[in-house]
């Protein structure tokens, strides 16, 4: 279970965010977080994630969050909508200057976000690997 909070930079205060962890990434996703409302200072978002067997887990600063630019939904049981949000989310541990790669995701009926249980969690070097080797393949093809 993932919890967040917004951090300041410049009065090194502690705010707990009482939306859903669906809910705050959304709202990165497009924009920026919020100046403090105690001293008007840059705040950053982080998130502290327990990756189990044996991996551990920790506080992370939320440097991005993405979205695709389309969805996609389909019809899902009783008829409902159903909408996949796959995130993009890059992190950068406690003490460590090296991004990693965060990639939860959550379909979405009507106002339930349900999480997906597997998100995938790289390093910046693998991320690349995996996207170059995508690339060089879908480009030979063409």
């Amino acid at each position: 279970m993932a919890t967040q909070y917004y951090y300041c930079t410049h009065c090194d205060k502690k705010f707990s965010i009482a939306l859903r962890l669906f809910d705050t990434l959304y709202d990165l996703s497009s924009t920026n977080p919020q100046d403090c409302p105690i001293c008007g200072g840059a705040r950053e978002l982080h998130v502290c994630l327990d990756f189990q067997l044996g991996v551990g887990g920790g506080d992370f600063k939320v440097m991005h969050a993405f979205l695709p630019k389309k969805l996609e939904s389909w019809l899902g049981e009783d008829a409902q909508e159903v909408t996949y949000y796959p995130f993009l989310v890059v992190l950068e541990p406690a003490g460590d200057s090296k991004p990693f790669y965060w990639m939860p995701y959550w379909h979405v009926t009507g106002k339930d976000a349900r999480f997906g249980q597997h998100a995938l969690c790289l390093d910046h070097t693998q991320f690349e690997s995996l996207v170059e080797q995508a690339q060089a393949k879908m480009f030979a093809a063409v």
